[in-house]
């Protein structure tokens, strides 16, 4: 992706004639698609999926022309990028190969940055996509140009992480957000832990009960307000206690439809999950295959297959 968002493969996904084909419903191609992390909506139709990528590459070339214009675009509130923060393309193959790994998608057409801007000393970076065009892009912390590892990030698995965000965002569901894009992790604490925090007040519900905990114990050593601290104890385990919980609940509901999947022989079935709704990995978590009809089943019933044809890479 270096010095031209549209490098000749992602150029070639918004060629006229491989659109109408897709209009059309051409399923090897749909296919390739798919495997570039431009995944079909439930529901969607292929004309319905042709008009979306051209409205994504009109706003891709859009990006592209005024960030060579010398612009500094403001993508999000005090998140701006420029052309000179852009991520090399030797940078972004690391991650691409563990989402192809796991989900089967390479996502080299979203476009990544260097924050320009300094963020809190816990920012790893973060993803973006506008519902509208369907542009999506990840923003990571400026360090990164220069080394692999940053506190606890590693630069591999933060861009995975994010990567993971821009190819599943068709899927307005947050039950397995999370949960896929801390699959991205090598530890196993990240990966739950991580795994745990997936609305915006899961972090404030986390720690403001713990911060409680020494304010009400300075309020009782200095006599000011007597409190008993057996209850404020309590209140800073619930949250993260109901957090866990959650997580437990979550991953079992992935193992249980992984496995159901690997018993009928599919041998990717991570990338199976990655393409599912909530309900429909519900359903094979209990045991069931869920069906469908529309174009994205149509794709789901070749990979449900116990041997995947990959002929048309």
């Amino acid at each position: 992706m270096t010095g031209n968002y549209l490098t000749m493969k992602a150029s070639e996904l918004f060629d006229s004639a491989r659109l109408e084909a897709l209009a059309k419903g051409d399923e090897a191609l749909l296919m390739q698609y798919d495997r570039c992390g431009l995944l079909i909506a439930p529901g969607e139709t292929a004309e319905e999926f042709a008009a979306r990528l051209k409205k994504l590459y009109g706003a891709l070339k859009t990006l592209e022309s005024e960030l060579k214009n010398g612009a500094v675009c403001e993508v999000s509130p005090g998140i701006r990028i420029a052309n000179s923060m852009q991520i090399p393309s030797a940078v972004v193959q690391e991650a691409l190969s563990v989402t192809e790994k796991l989900y089967d998608v390479r996502t080299d057409w979203v476009p990544g940055f260097f924050a320009n801007e300094s963020f809190g000393m816990l920012w790893g970076g973060c993803s973006l996509s506008d519902p509208e065009s369907g542009l999506a892009l990840f923003i990571i912390r400026k360090n990164f140009r220069q080394r692999q590892n940053w506190l606890f990030y590693n630069r591999r698995e933060l861009l995975a992480h994010e990567m993971t965000h821009a190819a599943h965002q068709v899927f307005d569901q947050w039950l397995f957000e999370e949960y896929f894009a801390y699959r991205t992790a090598e530890s196993r604490s990240r990966k739950f832990f991580g795994g745990c925090f997936i609305h915006k007040y899961d972090a404030l519900g986390f720690l403001l009960p713990i911060l409680l905990v020494p304010i009400a114990q300075f309020l009782n050593i200095l006599d000011i307000l007597p409190l008993p601290m057996r209850v404020f104890w309590i209140l800073s385990a619930v949250y993260p206690l109901f957090l866990c919980i959650r997580t437990c609940w979550i991953n079992r509901l992935a193992a249980g439809a992984r496995n159901t999947l690997q018993k009928r022989g599919i041998k990717q079935a991570d990338a199976v999950l990655f393409r599912m709704s909530v309900e429909e990995i519900k359903l094979l978590a209990s045991g069931k295959l869920p069906q469908g009809s529309d174009l994205r089943w149509k794709l789901l019933n070749k990979r449900l297959s116990t041997e995947v044809d990959h002929a048309d890479r």
